[in-house]
């Protein structure tokens, strides 16, 4: 059984996440910057898939954490897709969704985005599609922290409700 503590750990870590992501939104921004500066250098191109990448694992790491919390098993063959659509779904009486479909597919073009720049050996960044995701990376991070916050406020709630069991 989980302790109020270990809702309170659990809103703290993914608070610091979310630090963490505001970091790199700092970085991509630069990354942009700078490749708009030489648009036809493939390295500036190359460094802002980077920081989607890395904003990403981020992202990856964030919904693990909620996962594991909640013992939630995932198909080893299949988890980094599964991952997302978990988060999306309420487990009644054990924790709230994260966010909602709509959400999750913006969320798993940046998945897809990764796995192609982490696998891209001999190929090239396509720049057309990197800055339909470019333009599409800031309104994901802000309506990310809307979502952010609604999640940390419910793990709150639960973590009073075990303080403060009804009678």
């Amino acid at each position: 059984m989980r302790t109020p503590d270990d809702y309170k750990r659990l809103s703290t870590e993914l608070s610091l996440d979310f630090e963490l992501l505001d970091k790199l939104a700092g970085k991509h921004a630069k990354a942009v910057v700078r490749a708009k500066l030489s648009p036809e250098d493939d390295l500036g191109w190359a460094a802002v898939g980077y920081t989607i990448h890395n904003i990403y694992c981020l992202f990856e790491n964030y919904f693990l954490r909620i996962a594991k919390f909640f013992e939630n098993g995932l198909d080893p063959s299949s988890w980094h897709a599964e991952l997302v659509g978990r988060m999306c779904i309420e487990v009644s009486g054990l924790r709230p969704r994260l966010f909602d479909p709509a959400f999750a597919q913006r969320i798993d073009t940046l998945r897809r985005f990764r796995h192609a720049f982490r696998n891209m050996y001999q190929g090239e960044l396509d720049p057309r599609r990197l800055g339909i995701l470019n333009d599409d990376l800031p309104g994901i991070l802000e309506d990310f922290k809307v979502w952010h916050e609604k999640f940390t406020v419910a793990l709150s709630y639960i973590a009073a409700s075990l303080e403060n069991p009804a009678d």
